[in-house]
């Protein structure tokens, strides 16, 4: 990066497309609450591949915390779901991208959706459900993920073609 100036302003440009994107896609009516395609993290994975993980971070709890702000969901528990479960995704997104694992953006994009869905059913376990029939949604959060890490996946993918940041 250039400039820390450069950095803070794609930083920012990126945050709040993820904010538009989560927002946009909050409003989506959904058959079941964890439905969604996780649009706004087309832009986390392309700030975690073209910059570092810690401005992925600063993008991720941005969205979340601006979004759900926008939203009236800051004070609710789904926050912490969305915290918690956004977190692992990038964690998982960023060691599958960094291993010696040979992974397209479509494959780090499906781990991160997969990742993402299955900690939130696990909160869900331990905060609230307290039965093992919740894992009775394994399979559709399976399938979700798969869809919606494909999706995103696709985007990164066009995006990352057509938006080259000049990190000299």
């Amino acid at each position: 990066m250039k400039t820390s100036n450069e950095k803070i302003l794609i930083l920012s440009a990126y945050s709040i497309m993820a904010v538009l994107l989560f927002l946009v896609e909050s409003i989506i009516p959904k058959p079941l609450p964890f439905m969604r395609i996780g649009l706004a993290n087309v832009f986390i994975l392309l700030i975690l591949v073209q910059i570092d993980f810690l401005s992925a971070l600063v993008v991720t709890l941005t969205k979340i915390i601006i979004g759900n702000l926008f939203s009236g969901l800051l004070f609710t528990p789904l926050v912490l779901f969305s915290l918690v479960s956004s977190v692992v995704s990038l964690l998982v997104m960023f060691a599958f991208y960094k291993s010696k694992i040979s992974l397209s953006f479509i494959g780090v994009s499906i781990t991160g959706a997969l990742s993402h869905l299955l900690t939130q059913l696990v909160l869900g376990y331990f905060l609230f459900i307290h039965t093992s029939r919740i894992f009775a949604l394994l399979p559709i959060i399976l399938l979700i993920g798969l869809i919606s890490g494909l999706i995103t996946g696709i985007l990164v993918i066009i995006l990352y073609k057509n938006i080259r940041l000049n990190l000299a």
